[in-house]
């Protein structure tokens, strides 16, 4: 068996002036320092481990109870497409995109009336707004080739600026 001294020489003189100190304290102070030293350990343990681990298992069960929650509310919210049956829209895009909008409670600002179209929205419910493009794009040879979504001071509210491409 290796010898400490021959492993880590450096740290002899240092070891041997604690054993020299060690062996000058009396039995009840061995035992005091002793029990010091395991209270101490204990103490790093509960403090290093044991908390940190109980934390982070706290902070997973509220994950999974959130997650659970929203997967439950998604699955009883059905899916956006099981919509009935789409009517084709026929028309000029911006009469398309005007009255289909209505249905949803979305007033449309169209502007231009080439290839690419600009719609503004301007305070619209985050899920009618997704509704309504579904809707456009399900019911007729528009396309939503750009958005950009703001939000809202309201919650669950957001202004829109959509390019669609007829």
């Amino acid at each position: 068996m290796t010898d400490f001294a021959t492993l880590f020489p450096t740290a002899e003189p240092a070891r041997q002036k604690l054993i020299a100190w060690w062996q000058a304290r009396s039995r009840r102070e061995q035992w005091l320092l002793g029990g010091l030293g395991l209270l101490l350990t204990a103490l790093a343990l509960i403090s290093l481990v044991v908390l940190p681990l109980q934390r982070a298992r706290a902070e997973a069960l509220a994950d999974i109870r959130t997650y659970e929650g929203l997967t439950a509310r998604l699955r009883s919210a059905g899916t956006i497409g099981a919509q009935p049956a789409t009517v084709q829209l026929a028309g000029p895009p911006a009469a398309i995109l005007s009255t289909s909008a209505a249905p949803f409670g979305i007033v449309p600002v169209v502007q231009g009336d080439g290839a690419d179209i600009r719609v503004t929205v301007g305070d619209a419910p985050y899920d009618a707004l997704l509704r309504w493009i579904a809707a456009v794009e399900q019911g007729s040879r528009l396309r939503v080739t750009r958005m950009r979504l703001d939000r809202r001071p309201a919650s669950g509210f957001v202004s829109a600026q959509l390019t669609v491409r007829a």
